[in-house]
């Protein structure tokens, strides 16, 4: 069987183009099987579709929600070929049923174990646990696939199967100049409860790959790529303290001193001098970390489960180190008010990292917020395509807060934190700004521009 796997272009706002790695990992467990694949990575190569000639026996096609609509134009498309479409990821394992209007089988949460087991039993579906379909005009769930427990089992990532890999950048395009770059994830899982996250794909338990694993992946991806920079994509990198630590240990001891960054970001309440030394020894240059909310109370409300004092000392210890600290802020939760927002906004200035990302709440299907929103509030916003962290845009109203205010205090954050004079200098003399001008510009329009504020 020859499968195609397709990652849909993002047309609508510029991202980072980092590498799909859940495509990736399905193409390894399915070539492991003794199967052809192809992949094409549409977001990077928008014309491959246009140029492949070749007819697999289905097409595998991943899907976030602003993804997910150019997902469904392209199942029409291979569907009209009468081509079998599979969908999967995280917006079709939130709302199977809506994807199903479009594709023949959606599968639900992780997707190695699933698509394989799809390949081998493609007219007995009744056997495959973890997919949606339609029979008779009926839509069928099958009990859902438990989450793998051994994650070192999985072959690594495919990533041969990628273009050139210089087509990729970095996490944080704005602020480094662009090299050969490419992703991994080192864990996946959440066990935190906040209120925003969609945990439907990795679920809520932590589930890790061993050092060992990850030091020979890494090791892979510089002898076999050249790659020049490793963007670790994992939600808890650090979650085990001993593994992280492990990991900087083992990639000190092969000598694999190339920059790295966990620009998702790691729990600022489990790092500390020592370990965020060895990260710095081993090529580590800049990190997220994920605060969210400006006061303890809204912190607990969120359910994001974190010390606001952790976070004002992780970030002392980066700037200790010389290690870019970026800052994850969140105006309009849906418990916002003028008062905790300005808050938020007070306490990225306290805390003053190298970079602030201040989003507007989006409420992803299925998760905690989404919920409320569906129960107490109003959507403002239903086009798919318009959902994403760095849109600027109110996705709903719920009690108090207005999209008038939030659209304001989310340009008074930026504004408050990035017009500082020391700031503003601190941005001036760095090398990758002037590096990266058309960027840097495109950037401060998109994020101080407006009237309000």
């Amino acid at each position: 069987m020859k499968t195609l796997l397709v990652n849909p272009q993002l047309k609508k706002y510029q991202q980072p183009s980092l590498p799909p790695l859940g495509l990736l990992s399905i193409a390894a467990v399915l070539e492991k099987e003794g199967q052809k694949v192809d992949l094409l990575d549409l977001n990077v190569e928008p014309k491959a579709l246009k140029n492949y000639k070749e007819k697999p026996d289905l097409v595998g096609i991943t899907a976030t929600t602003p993804l997910v609509k150019e997902a469904w134009n392209l199942t029409k498309y291979f569907r009209k070929k009468r081509i079998p479409v599979i969908l999967g990821g995280p917006h079709p394992s939130a709302l199977p049923e809506e994807s199903l209007k479009y594709a023949d089988i959606v599968i639900r949460n992780e997707g190695e174990l699933t698509m394989k087991k799809l390949c081998e039993n493609w007219d007995k579906k009744e056997k495959v646990i973890g997919i949606s379909y339609k029979k008779n005009g009926k839509i069928i769930h099958n009990p859902p696939r438990p989450l793998i427990k051994n994650l070192d089992e999985l072959p690594f990532p495919a990533y041969h199967l990628l273009p050139d890999i210089s087509l990729y950048s970095t996490p944080q395009p704005v602020v480094t100049q662009k090299k050969r770059c490419l992703t991994l994830v080192t864990s996946r899982g959440c066990p935190y409860q906040c209120n925003y996250c969609f945990k439907g794909v990795f679920g809520p338990v932590w589930r890790p790959h061993s050092a060992e694993y990850i030091v020979r992946l890494w090791k892979y991806l510089v002898s076999d790529f050249g790659v020049e920079e490793i963007g670790v994509q994992d939600d808890n990198f650090n979650f085990d303290y001993d593994r992280a630590r492990r990991i900087v240990d083992g990639l000190i001891k092969e000598k694999i001193n190339i920059p790295w960054t966990t620009a998702q970001g790691i729990r600022a309440d489990k790092v500390d001098l020592p370990l965020l030394s060895k990260m710095k020894k081993s090529g580590f240059f800049r990190t997220g970390f994920g605060i969210e909310a400006g006061s303890q109370e809204m912190i607990y409300k969120i359910g994001k489960g974190l010390k606001l004092e952790k976070a004002e000392k992780a970030i002392k210890i980066c700037k200790k180190l010389g290690i870019e600290s970026i800052g994850y802020f969140i105006i309009g939760n849906a418990y916002d008010n003028t008062k905790t927002m300005e808050e938020t906004i007070n306490l990225a200035i306290k805390l003053d990292p190298d970079i602030a990302h201040f989003t507007i709440a989006v409420p992803l299907p299925s998760t905690p917020l989404y919920k409320l929103i569906e129960k107490e509030g109003k959507f403002l916003i239903k086009d798919w395509n318009l959902y994403g962290y760095t849109r600027g845009l109110c996705y709903f109203e719920v009690g108090e807060l207005k999209k008038e205010l939030v659209e304001t205090m989310y340009r008074r954050a930026y504004r408050r934190f990035y017009l500082r004079p020391k700031v503003v200098k601190r941005i001036l003399t760095k090398k990758s700004t002037w590096l990266r001008i058309p960027e840097v510009a495109r950037a401060s329009v998109h994020y101080l521009g407006g009237r309000n504020g």
